[in-house]
């Protein structure tokens, strides 16, 4: 037993990465399930500010990486090696799906920091998470395990430094060397 928590993946496991976007993609999605809870008890107040600012701040910028992580370094190396393009197929159209989710859902969380009403927002959540999380249940059983499996060391690393240029990091060095890699931006 270790009293620390397991060091994050960084872009040096480009696919454990990819598996811990999805799970802090979940939690913030988890969040907008508590704000709708706390709402009607509390209204527009500090920790709802905090929170929307957060969901909005991580899903303008992490997610919309990780999609591109997907579409243009791991799908298109999947489809060459695998049998796996029908599904990818789908995936990346539910990308585009979601982020166009996402604007709507957006569009209300803004009206809440701006003192505006927001009628749809309870729908608007309860859409996006549910699809959000449909969306990465497919990816962690289809996708992930078959590119741990297919994917060469190569290619693993070709798709971490990928990864880290997109998010301005110029060195993949590890976690676990003491360097720092990336801001949790995955």
């Amino acid at each position: 037993m270790s009293l620390l928590r397991p060091a994050a993946p960084d872009f040096s496991d480009p696919l454990g990465l990819l598996a811990a976007c999805h799970e802090r993609m979940l939690a913030n999605c988890a969040l907008l399930q508590r704000m709708l809870e706390w709402l009607p008890a509390h209204g527009v107040d500090a920790e709802i500010r905090r929170s929307a600012l957060q969901v909005m701040r991580y899903f303008e910028t992490a997610a919309r990486h990780h999609h591109a992580d997907e579409e243009l370094d791991l799908f298109p190396v999947l489809a060459q090696s695998t049998g796996l393009v029908p599904l990818i197929e789908r995936l990346q159209s539910e990308h585009g799906l979601l982020e166009a989710a996402w604007e709507e859902l957006a569009a209300q969380l803004q009206a809440l920091l701006d003192g505006r009403d927001a009628p749809a927002l309870e729908s608007r959540v309860n859409a996006f998470v549910t699809a959000y999380g449909a969306h990465i249940e497919t990816e962690n059983a289809g996708i992930l395990p078959v590119a741990r499996e297919s994917l060469s060391a190569a290619q693993i690393a070709t798709l971490g430094h990928a990864m880290a240029r997109r998010r301005g990091v110029t060195s993949v060095a590890t976690a676990r060397s003491g360097a720092p890699t990336h801001h949790g931006s995955a």
